[in-house]
Order: C-alpha cells, then sequence, then structure tokens
C-alpha cells in the first residue's frame, strides 16, 4: 500500500515532499538486504575463528555485513525526503538528473559478462594470479581508465593483495596454473 501523499509516475513515485524516488531501486535494495540478511544468519553458524587464526565463517560474516550496510545506504538514500535549497547547490551536478542507460552501458555489462566467462574458463589452466591480473587489467580498460601502465599497476596490486589475503593468510587452494613450480 503506498502512502497517501505519494504520487505515482514513470518507474517511481513522489514523496510528500515532491522527491522523486525510484520503485526499482527500492526493490533491488529491499533484495540486497535480504540476501545479506541470509548470508549473515547463514555464516552465524559457521566458526568465525580468531584475527590469527580466521575460521570459514569469518569472510561470509564480513560479506554478509557489508551487503546489509550497503542495501540500508541505498534505502536510506531512496526513502528518506531530499532536503532541496531554495538557491543553486554548491555542486554544479546536484541539479542535474543522472543521463539514461544508453547502449555503452548495456554493451559494458556483455563485456563484463563475457569477461567473468573467459576468467572461469582460464583459472584452473593459467591459475588464478595471471587470471586475476588479466581480469582486472581488462575490467579497468573496459570501465574506461585508458592508461595502461597505472592499469597493469592497481592490477598487480590487487592480485598481489588477494593472493596473500587468500593463499598465504586464510589458505584457500587457489589454482596456481602455470606458476605452480614458481609459488608452489
Amino acid at each position: 500500500m503506498m502512502h497517501e501523499n505519494a504520487i505515482v509516475g514513470g518507474s517511481g513515485f513522489f514523496n510528500k515532499r515532491g522527491a522523486h524516488v525510484k520503485l526499482g531501486s527500492i526493490v533491488f535494495a529491499g533484495l540486497i538486504l535480504a540476501v545479506g540478511l541470509v548470508y549473515g544468519i547463514m555464516a552465524l553458524n559457521m566458526p568465525r575463528g580468531r584475527l590469527s587464526y580466521p575460521g570459514p565463517g569469518l569472510f561470509p560474516m564480513i560479506i554478509g555485513i557489508f551487503l546489509i550496510a550497503t542495501a540500508l545506504g541505498c534505502l536510506l538514500q531512496e526513502i528518506l525526503p531530499r532536503m532541496r535549497e531554495a538557491g543553486p547547490s554548491a555542486s554544479p551536478l546536484a541539479n542535474q538528473e543522472p543521463a539514461p542507460p544508453g547502449d555503452r552501458n548495456v554493451n559494458k555489462t556483455f563485456q563484463l559478462m563475457a569477461l567473468l566467462i573467459g576468467y572461469t574458463l582460464v583459472l584452473k589452466p593459467l591459475g588464478f594470479l595471471v587470471s586475476i591480473c588479466a581480469f582486472l587489467v581488462v575490467a579497468i580498460r573496459i570501465f574506461g581508465y585508458r592508461r595502461w601502465v597505472p592499469a597493469l599497476a592497481m592490477a598487480a596490486v590487487i592480485a598481489g593483495i588477494s593472493y596473500v589475503s587468500f593463499v598465504l593468510w586464510l589458505k584457500v587452494p587457489l589454482p596456481m596454473g602455470i606458476l605452480e613450480e614458481v609459488l608452489g
């Protein structure tokens, strides 16, 4: 049931202060909140261990908390009435409507889906480090960052942090692939 002061229009409605509330954003954030709650509740049944020796429930608990916090932030941002000043905003972009998603965003989505499929196909033969580094470089380029050296540096740092976190610290057995003899 909608609020009596809400006015339906398009893909959302307006709250009593006149701010446009997107129904799809609220539903999506609600779904993410539900997933985060289920994920967190399931993680409660797993041993979390200690920080020096983490258990299998630590990472799922962190992910569940992150999902819940993110979903709540999105819900609050959409539901709470936005205070609009009568005068011009300090930010020149604050009063502009977001651009509708175009073909470029759809292309990026399909490119990322293809990249994820490719990542899963090469993970075992090439190994985690090589695969994740290549995945990150291509993903960074898809999102529009065009300089190669910083993209490679970011990918190498993130891949290194992932390797240390998962393989060395959490003892997750990830495939080493072509680097088996070097890192094995």
